[in-house]
């Protein structure tokens, strides 16, 4: 079990050093994996940049589509890049209803990741975006729970 914990950590790294272009980014991406424990599987990461929001206008966010599977458990991981104004917060919709989010407006509590257990196979829409509609940069990453 460690074994294999190292082996996939290993190729992330080699991954990771092979990569051009985004070497910080790639460095976020990384310790946002890590972050999300030993017992978890990384799915796909998602890199976001966004503005501040303009007055009176709806915060921008970043919206994704992933396939999601029944009886599944994943865990959504948000990592802020340094430097960056903003506390990225993703929320989880189904067919336009909120299932679940890493941020809960009415408390000000923010989470640096949930976890989601899907109850029906289908197409979930990620919202990512700034807590307060600051601008910002961080990594999403997304992970299956072993």
């Amino acid at each position: 079990m460690k074994c294999r914990f190292f082996i996939s950590l290993l190729a992330l790294m080699l991954l990771t050093a092979a990569a051009e272009g985004q070497p910080a980014t790639d460095d976020l991406v990384s310790s946002c994996v890590l972050s999300a424990g030993e017992n978890t599987t990384y799915l796909k990461d998602f890199r976001v940049q966004l503005p501040k929001a303009a007055t009176d206008a709806a915060p921008p966010v970043y919206k994704a589509n992933m396939y999601l599977m029944k009886n599944m458990k994943y865990r959504f991981s948000i990592c802020n890049a340094p430097g960056s104004r903003g506390e990225l917060a993703i929320t989880i919709y189904d067919q336009g209803k909120e299932l679940i989010s890493s941020y809960n407006s009415s408390t000000g509590k923010k989470y640096n990741s949930i976890d989601f257990i899907c109850n029906k196979t289908g197409l979930y829409t990620l919202w990512y975006g700034f807590v307060n509609g600051e601008q910002g940069s961080g990594v999403g990453v997304v992970c299956m729970i072993r």
